[in-house]
């Protein structure tokens, strides 16, 4: 058991991801090294530790990251092959070049912390780097790194309570160096068993001197750090500048500046200046800490955004139908109309029984009453329950939010937990108008596409009318990856409302169905469609390939790991998009067909402040478990939205 720490860390995480969205030095969410421009910024050392690295209050010493492989015997992560000076020790020598300390993390399962860390992540201090070296760890080549404390007069939280450092930094004689009679160059002595050649192409590199003056490899496991080497100091120009170690405290300027409070400053995480505990913003309204015994909690006014300054002045929205942006694959065709105050872009995916419409709103749709101008300024007058919804965690420890702020309305949707679900009663007025505006853009798009009339078509969509609605607010530069709406039980048309800044959606196929084979291997027995890879060879096998499914099903999987050898596939990287759409303000997405989102997804960025989309689906209420349906009816649309009234 390791003893207490002297004193608590300054900035802490449960999770990685909140310690990523706090700290300006480490964004990484995978691997140990965080680095940019050129110059490292920050290092996190867990779990995945060599033998020989090292700390104790002001040294730290460790391998370079990458190259290790499971050792087969021990389970062990160990060395796979051969380390060479990457773009991370490059950058530790601009930092040392340039005087620029980096930041150490530890997490509570690095084993050579030399206490017990009181949170998963805890920042440990700013440090010099120092030295680069290799040496050799079993038949493998590897790189170090040396780091002291960059201000010693600062209290190392990490030294074991009620225990001295022996030793100071600079209070030993300085280390030995020596010169290699085999290459020329200069090596540091790290270890007391004796000096030897650190440069990796020298013959003479990890080699000790015997008695008899024959060259041997050292025994790692009796390998001793040289106190001189650990203990020296480096003195820098900047010894006495103090760094901070928080930085994002998301100042508003008084100026009443509108989308300052939705910038991204402002969604990003905050270090709680109570406790030291890092916070993801999880609320649309502002952050609260999420250590249970702090009550810090920080809710920043918001300064309206004015509907009119959305409108572009390189691009302006008038009483005529407005500009197309929208960019495609000369495999999707476009067939364009105009209705209603919109200029309609239909793609049809070839194979796909469907289509994406993207109906694209001008000044008279925007400025009507009680429309899309009014939509946006009264959704941020008004708190609908927006928050980032967790996601699997993956790999990363502790909670994973999504990057956009979300909230369900009407039949609960699997993509948001049901207990966050809300009635439509009572609920605000731009959640109910979108429900019903999309109802209508939906009902005209399905009769243009079936060339029935618009009442047939209203009274066969008022069976299965929409009767749910997820509202995603996005602050500046967030954004929502790629994903497909096609979980059981949903109806196959899917319809978004865009409010605010501008985004950009993008339309590609999925990975499986564009490269004809799973990660494992399998080839993807899907009927393949035009735009995928080897599209005619995969076509002619379809046919054949379905009978042996029937007649044979061993023989049927066997011949599944033989197609991708035999036409090439491979399953890395993923399909080009083959539409994008830019979305202006008050625009509509519909995508109609099951087939749709089974082959393909769609992702959207956007380039503003504030954005708001609003989507509605029909979700079959039998598709649900017990417990998942609402406590409340879901209500037919009532307000019966007629857009074709407008003009």
């Amino acid at each position: 058991m390791k003893p207490e720490p002297s004193a608590q860390p300054q900035v802490w995480a449960d999770g990685r991801q909140e310690l990523c969205e706090s700290l300006h030095y480490y964004r990484a969410y995978q691997g140990a090294c965080y680095s940019t421009g050129g110059f490292v910024r920050g290092f996190m050392f867990d779990n995945v530790a060599h033998a020989r690295d090292y700390v104790d209050s002001n040294v730290v010493i460790s391998r370079a990251g990458g190259g290790l492989a499971k050792d087969k015997e021990s389970g062990e992560m160990k060395a796979g092959r051969d380390q060479m000076e990457n773009t991370i020790a490059q950058g530790l020598r601009n930092c040392i070049s340039h005087c620029n300390p980096v930041v150490i993390i530890t997490g509570v399962d690095n084993p050579h912390i030399p206490c017990m860390p009181p949170h998963q992540y805890c920042v440990m201090d700013y440090f010099k780097p120092t030295h680069i070296w290799f040496e050799k760890s079993g038949s493998n080549k590897i790189v170090r790194y040396r780091f002291e404390k960059f201000n010693t007069r600062q209290k190392s939280w990490w030294q074991p309570k009620d225990i001295r450092e022996p030793l100071d930094l600079g209070s030993l004689q300085p280390p030995v160096e020596n010169t290699c009679e085999i290459c020329g160059k200069n090596s540091s002595q790290v270890y007391l068993n004796g000096w030897m050649c650190l440069k990796p192409a020298c013959k003479a590199f990890w080699s000790l001197t015997a008695t008899d003056g024959m060259p041997y490899e050292p025994d790692e496991a009796l390998l001793l750090y040289d106190p001189r080497f650990l203990k020296q100091r480096t003195p820098w120009h900047n010894d006495d500048h103090e760094y901070p170690l928080t930085s994002n405290t998301a100042k508003l300027s008084g100026y009443s500046v509108p989308g300052e409070d939705t910038s991204q400053a402002f969604w990003l995480g905050m270090v709680c200046p109570q406790c030291g505990c890092c916070n993801s913003r999880l609320d649309w309204l502002g952050w609260q800490c999420q250590n249970p015994t702090c009550d810090f909690k920080r809710e920043p006014p918001h300064t309206l955004i004015p509907a009119l300054s959305l409108r572009e002045p390189l691009w302006p929205v008038t009483n005529s139908y407005t500009l197309s942006r929208d960019t495609h694959s000369p495999l999707l065709p476009v067939q364009v109309s105009f209705a209603h105050g919109y200029r309609i872009n239909r793609y049809v995916i070839p194979g796909i029984d469907g289509f994406i419409a993207h109906m694209i709103a001008n000044r008279i749709v925007l400025e009507e009453a009680g429309g899309p101008d009014a939509m946006f300024e009264e959704l941020q007058q008004v708190d609908i329950g927006l928050k980032r919804r967790p996601m699997p965690n993956g790999k990363l420890k502790g909670p994973n939010y999504c990057r956009h702020f979300a909230v369900n309305y009407g039949m609960p949707y699997k993509f948001i937990a049901a207990t966050a679900s809300h009635s439509f009663e009572g609920a605000a007025r731009p959640i109910t108008a979108t429900r019903s505006r999309l109802n209508w853009a939906a009902q005209l798009l399905l009769a243009q596409a079936s060339g029935r009339r618009a009442e047939e078509m209203g009274a066969q969509w008022k069976e299965k009318d929409f009767n749910e609605v997820l509202a995603l607010g996005y602050f500046e530069q967030q954004k929502i990856n790629y994903h497909d709406d096609g979980e059981h039980g949903l109806g196959p048309t899917i319809a978004t409302l865009s409010l605010g800044a501008p985004g950009t959606m993008r339309i590609r196929m999925k990975a499986r169905h564009y490269h004809g084979v799973s990660s494992a291997g399998m080839y993807d027995d899907a009927p393949p469609l035009e735009g995928c890879q080897q599209y005619a060879a995969r076509k002619a096998l379809q046919s054949a390939l379905e009978a042996l499914k029937i007649s044979d099903p061993k023989a049927y999987n066997a011949r599944r790991k033989q197609i991708p050898k035999q036409l090439k596939l491979k399953a890395s990287g993923q399909a080009k998009d083959v539409l994008n759409m830019q979305l202006g303000h008050g625009d509509i997405v519909v995508m109609h067909g099951a087939e749709l989102q089974r082959y393909y997804e769609h992702a959207v960025e956007h380039a503003g402040k504030l954005r708001f989309a609003l989507t509605c689906r029909y979700i079959d209420p039998e598709s649900l478990g017990d417990g998942d349906r609402p406590s409340y009816e879901v209500q037919s649309d009532m307000e019966a939205y007629d857009g074709s009234k407008l003009c």
